[in-house]
C-alpha cells in the first residue's frame, strides 16, 4: 500500500524540496501539504471523515499562526489520529529542540532536524 503523507511547513521551497525527496520513494503515494497546523487541522478534519487519513505527517516546529508543537496538542485533543497507523514526526532548524523527549498521550514522536536528509527519510517511512 502506498503512504499518504502531510507535510507542514511554512517555507514552500522546503515543502518542494522534501516532496521531492518523497517522489523518488516508490512506497509514496499522494503528498499533501500544509502551510501551517491549522490548515493541517482542517485538512485532517475532512480526511478523517473520510477514513483516508495520512499514514505520515511530517511537521515543522515553529510556524506563524498554529506552532507544530500546538498543532501537536490540538490533534490529540480532536482525536484526529490513531498513533498505530500515523506516524508522527517533528522537523525544525532549531537545535534545541533535538534534546527535548517528544510525546503524546503515550505514543513517541519522531523529531530529526532539518534539512531531512535520505537516511531520515528512509527511517520515516520504514514501517
Amino acid at each position: 500500500m502506498k503512504k499518504k503523507i502531510l507535510l507542514i511547513d511554512n517555507d514552500s521551497t522546503y515543502l518542494y524540496i522534501v516532496k521531492q525527496l518523497l517522489k523518488k520513494h516508490a512506497i509514496v503515494g499522494e503528498t499533501i501539504t500544509a502551510e501551517n497546523g491549522s490548515e493541517a487541522l482542517e485538512l485532517l478534519k475532512t480526511y478523517h471523515e473520510k477514513g483516508e487519513l495520512p499514514q505520515v505527517i511530517i511537521s515543522d516546529i515553529e510556524m506563524p499562526v498554529m506552532c507544530g508543537i500546538t498543532f501537536l496538542k490540538e490533534l490529540e485533543n480532536l482525536k484526529l489520529v490513531d498513533h498505530t497507523f500515523t506516524k508522527i514526526v517533528l522537523n525544525s532548524i532549531y537545535t534545541k529542540y533535538a534534546t527535548m523527549k517528544w510525546s503524546i498521550a503515550n505514543h513517541t514522536i519522531a523529531y530529526y532536524p532539518k534539512p531531512l536528509l535520505h537516511e531520515h527519510i528512509l527511517t520515516i517511512l520504514s514501517d
